[in-house]
């Protein structure tokens, strides 16, 4: 089975070929509307965003990095910011705050790149002083 995502460019694609018949863009037009169930139409971009599907994750980094952009304007960062609060339970900050919780990488690996760290010689001792600390809080 075709994705749906597919389908639907497809159709889009053909709306906005002037190649096309208009039986076959009002057959085109009407799949969109069946598949999305909104009022579609001929113009680009006509379906609406939204966060579904998204990962949360995601988009909390990317509100994030849009606040650290310097092309971004003050305006522009408040609003993100708000967006961010509202989208950021405290339970995730919680687990972002804490050394690898719940963020879907095995703890002996982690622990297993801290000490292959400290025996590096490349590393400096403040960030082995830094690793040990935290191999101590894996503890």
């Amino acid at each position: 089975m075709s994705d749906i995502g597919n389908v639907i460019r497809g159709h889009k694609a053909n709306l906005s070929n002037p190649n096309t018949s208009e039986q076959s863009k009002q057959h085109s037009l009407e799949v969109i509307e069946k598949e999305l169930g909104t009022e579609a139409n001929s113009g680009a971009g006509a379906t609406a965003h939204n966060d579904d599907g998204k990962d949360p994750m995601r988009v909390a980094a990317g509100l994030k990095a849009a606040l650290h952009n310097p092309n971004v304007s003050d305006e522009a960062k408040e609003n993100v910011s708000h967006h961010l609060a509202d989208i950021t339970s405290p339970s995730q900050t919680e687990t972002t705050s804490t050394s690898h919780a719940g963020d879907g990488k095995d703890p002996t690996r982690v622990a297993a790149g801290l000490k292959a760290a400290l025996h590096n010689p490349n590393v400096s001792d403040d960030t082995k002083d830094h690793l040990k600390e935290r191999l101590d809080d894996m503890n």
